[in-house]
């Protein structure tokens, strides 16, 4: 009886110490959280893809979808999908300890066809700042 009780201590303790790890301590890398919106827009989930967007450029983000809802996913370059249904993150480059920009490419695309997309940090989660996304490279000032 006292190994049982031992051993559900122990793992106890163990489950506290991860939900500590992860409520108070672990920050969401921005690849993941890249790839968690990326996700969600394959999956069609708007609502996970809006969440992946800063506060200040969701509402821009929402519009285009409502505007976008008769093009077609696949083909229209127009659709707000377009340039972040990807899982080719080629680079990440930090600029400043609250931005980072993810240097990605679009399967199909050719060699020279990558893009810089701009991720603010948002608490313990990085969010896709769209107000300063272009479509286009960027090139990080270093300081």
């Amino acid at each position: 009886m006292k190994k049982v009780l031992i051993s559900l201590l122990v793992l106890l303790l163990i489950v506290g110490a991860l939900y500590t790890y992860q409520r108070w301590f672990y920050v969401e890398d921005p690849k993941d959280a890249f790839l968690r919106t990326a996700s969600a827009a394959m999956l069609g989930d708007e609502d996970g893809f809006l969440a992946g967007f800063t506060d200040e450029s969701r509402p821009l983000v929402s519009g285009l979808l409502a505007l976008s809802r008769s093009d077609d996913v696949r083909t229209s370059t127009r659709h707000p999908y377009h340039f972040l249904v990807t899982e080719h993150i080629l680079s990440v480059a930090p600029e400043g300890p609250d931005r980072v920009w993810l240097k990605v490419q679009r399967s199909g695309d050719s060699a020279s066809a990558k893009y810089d997309v701009p991720l603010q940090k948002a608490g313990k989660t990085w969010q896709i700042d769209a107000l300063a996304f272009n479509g286009k490279e960027h090139t990080v000032v270093q300081k």
